[in-house]
């Protein structure tokens, strides 16, 4: 199982202790990065493992390595010789490990390690990309025997974080620390175990310190979201694919606690891209047995797929994978979810007659077109690229039109339901109003599938006017619950829907 080692990044010790205190029992070990204090801090960090009161691991990064230090090598050179030397005779008040690179090689500094039981952990950090030949960068990491290697790379791409996770995933069992950094790599923190890491790094950001590393998680968030410490090599891969702001995405919660409580050894992790071949690559590398599908993923996995529901036949998106033994089978619970939220919302079963605005015509929207046609509504579609919202229209003999004040009177035609179908107005996103252009009666009821922020910018200028609103939090548990019963072959815990 790997530690919990929580990187401390504020300027002075005494704010770093503070944010150690907040997190004491949730981690295991602390990384003080030395680099990132005010010079008259220096003095202090010999005495910070005395402090601490846990093993605590001394880097002192420089900025090409992704650190804040930039004063030279001679500087560094002491202030790592000054934490290490004068060491106590009780072990605990020394520093565990130290972090020094690969190209950073001074005996003394080394013998000093050696003398007083510090641990060398011999680091590279590739903070632009990966090395083209991983195997290679590895074997001189690892070339002294007693050291921890660290390769901390930074992978572009789902391809990238493939590659690597393949490669780690295959190393012979040993000592070792594999980091994939930034947005694409966040997969590798979470599945540290899978990859074979000894320490799995984490940063205080719910205490407000700034992160150490892209990419790094909150100890709190990797326990409390991922269940960490419970996972391990035998454990089951769901993965959440589409653009980054999937990192973002409440799903992970949602479906980690369903397998919590169903008793399952199984996690969902966001793994990001906008490259559908890529997103298999990924899925393959961590043998995933299942995906929901976000944008812009939904439509472009279609040719993928070796068998499809009638329902992704029907609205032309997926936005579940299942693994088959003959490839993946495409599923669409965005329909199911968005039908039970709507008729929840509006209070009656029976929607005939109705008339909707709805803005997107992307995977979303294709599925709440298809829910709507089949509740006898009659919709608009509105979008900015107004062929796109023609397609999709014209397949259920719809109206439609440009997302702008031009399509006022079609709004105003069909505003019993307005439904909001873009990421617009979501948190990560540009923050505004789609329809910004039309002024709310009060007699509209409102649905934003946006939930993060809980009101959006639309749904605040709905409920003024008097509207009733509702975001998309249901739909996402409500969808989420049947994703889970695909993947599973269980009825969805009620963690779904309390």
């Amino acid at each position: 199982m790997p530690l919990v080692c929580m990187s401390l990044t504020a300027r002075t010790i005494a704010e770093n202790l503070a944010a150690l205190e907040r997190y004491r029992g949730k981690i295991d070990i602390v990384e003080l990065r030395a680099d990132l204090l005010d010079p008259s801090e220096a003095f202090a960090v010999r005495d910070f493992p005395v402090l601490a009161g846990l093993p605590c691991i001394l880097a002192v990064r420089r900025k090409c390595d992704g650190g804040g230090f930039v004063d030279g090598e001679g500087q560094r050179l002491v202030m790592l010789a000054k934490a290490i030397a004068y060491a106590r005779p009780d072990q605990s008040d020394n520093y565990a490990y130290v972090d020094l690179e690969c190209d950073f090689r001074v005996p003394s500094i080394e013998e000093a390690c050696h003398t007083f039981g510090t641990r060398i952990i011999r680091s590279l950090h590739d903070v632009a990309g990966m090395p083209s030949d991983l195997g290679e960068a590895w074997a001189e990491l690892a070339a002294e025997p007693g050291e921890i290697p660290k390769l901390a790379v930074t992978p572009r791409g789902a391809g990238d974080f493939a590659r690597l996770f393949s490669w780690a995933s295959a190393l012979p069992a040993s000592e070792r620390i594999i980091v994939g950094m930034g947005e694409y790599g966040m997969p590798s923190r979470v599945l540290a175990e899978r990859v074979g890491s000894c320490i799995a790094y984490t940063s205080a950001l719910r205490a407000g310190l700034q992160g150490a590393a892209p990419g790094h998680l909150d100890p709190v968030a990797l326990e409390e979201t991922y269940r960490f410490r419970k996972l391990d090599r035998d454990t089951t891969v769901y993965a959440l694919g589409g653009g980054t702001n999937v990192l973002a995405s409440k799903t992970p919660l949602l479906h980690n606690a369903a397998f919590e409580s169903a008793g399952m050894n199984s996690v969902f992790v966001p793994m990001p891209t906008g490259d559908v071949a890529a997103f298999l690559m990924a899925l393959e590398a961590t043998r995933a047995m299942g995906a929901a599908i976000a944008v812009p993923l939904k439509e472009a996995l279609l040719p993928y797929l070796t068998r499809r529901s009638p329902e992704v036949d029907d609205i032309g998106a997926c936005n579940t994978l299942v693994r088959e033994d003959t490839g993946w089978t495409g599923y669409n619970t965005d329909a199911e979810g968005f039908e039970r939220a709507l008729l929840e919302f509006m209070g009656t079963a029976d929607l005939r007659g109705l008339r909707a605005t709805l803005v997107g015509s992307g995977g979303v929207a294709k599925a709440i077109a298809h829910v709507l046609a089949r509740l006898g509504v009659s919709a608009v579609i509105l979008n900015r690229t107004v062929s796109r919202a023609r397609v999709l229209a014209q397949r259920y003999g719809f109206a439609y039109g440009p997302c702008t004040e031009h399509s006022t009177e079609l709004v105003a035609d069909h505003s019993d339901i307005v439904i909001q179908a873009t990421t617009v107005g979501m948190e990560g996103e540009r923050q505004s109003d789609p329809l910004d252009w039309y002024d709310f009666s009060g007699r509209e009821a409102v649905f934003d599938l946006i939930y993060r922020p809980e009101r959006s910018i639309l749904l605040e200028r709905a409920q003024t006017a008097g509207c009733r609103t509702t975001n998309g939090w249901k739909m996402l548990r409500y969808q989420s619950a049947a994703q889970f019963a695909l993947w599973t072959g269980r009825e969805p815990p009620a963690t779904y829907f309390s």
